[in-house]
């Protein structure tokens, strides 16, 4: 039976595992490794409590070996599913991975149960890594991601009372490629909401990036604010970006998490417009 990319932890190295033998003051059983079998049983609910019977019948009992498989979604339909591990981990308890337990034997591998693993376990450091949502998660957040600035129209930081102050920013969807636990994954990185902060108590939130004044074009195509109070505002923007991922050419599959990236704050004067004569004839 072939098992992919074991991590094999050795428990006893004279003597097969049971719970007999894992007794306090058993005298075939040293203090680090007693430890260790205390740990491990507590960390594996699901194991079975019948003594494991040795697997040699010379008289000798032989190393028992237990192996720790991620337990996963493999086949996603791909023409090579396995190619690049475990992709869907299934998650369990606080923060941690429901492995498989398998014992080796001398007739071959028996499934034993299943544990779940934590990250401050004993045997999680003896564990292969792999691509959880939250190492999938931390990924995307070290990405880079482009600016996305506020712009204000009309320009020169003014505006007037009960007038479509325009808002606007530059924001595209865009792909990057990264190594994780040396697998290569491509990330799908879009801008999914605008959070404007309009200054006066109020924020707007859009799907839509907002564009740029244009003769011709109808009011209300653009984002934009009418300011009914005159006095200085500070305005703005909080870009939400979502992602999906994949392992090189498999299914895209959502990350679970969000990146903000906020803008530098712009100061803008409302003023009350005044009439003027400007000349008489």
């Amino acid at each position: 039976m072939k098992v992919p990319a074991l991590v094999v932890a050795t428990l006893l190295s004279t003597t097969a595992f049971s719970p007999a033998a894992a007794e306090p003051g058993n005298p075939e059983v040293d203090a680090g490794t007693h430890s260790f079998l205390a740990q491990f049983e507590a960390a594996t609910p699901d194991i079975s409590s019948s003594p494991v019977a040795p697997t040699s019948g010379s008289g000798t009992s032989s190393p028992l070996v237990y192996s720790y498989e991620p337990l996963c979604q493999r086949n996603d339909g791909v023409v090579q599913p396995t190619a690049y591990g475990c992709g869907d981990a299934f998650t369990c308890g606080a923060d941690g991975l429901l492995h498989e337990v398998l014992a080796h034997e001398a007739q071959g591998i028996r499934h034993v149960g299943t544990t779940c693993i934590e990250p401050g376990d004993p045997i999680a450091a003896a564990t292969a890594p792999v691509l959880t949502p939250g190492r999938i998660l931390e990924a995307f957040r070290r990405i880079p991601l482009p600016d996305a600035p506020l712009q204000i129209q009309p320009p020169g930081g003014e505006t007037l009372v009960n007038f479509d102050t325009i808002l606007h920013t530059q924001a595209e969807p865009f792909q990057e490629t990264v190594q994780l636990l040396g697998r290569q994954i491509t990330f799908d990185i879009t801008p999914a909401t605008f959070t404007w902060t309009l200054g006066n108590g109020q924020t707007m939130t859009t799907t839509d990036p907002g564009q740029p004044w244009t003769p011709g074009t109808p009011m209300d195509t653009y984002v934009s604010h009418r300011y009914t109070q005159a006095g200085p505002v500070t305005l703005q923007l909080t870009t939400t970006w979502t992602a999906r991922w994949r392992l090189g050419t498999g299914p895209w599959r959502d990350v679970n998490g969000t990146v903000t990236m906020t803008s530098p704050a712009q100061d803008l004067q409302v003023r009350t417009a005044q009439p003027q004569l400007v000349s008489y004839d």
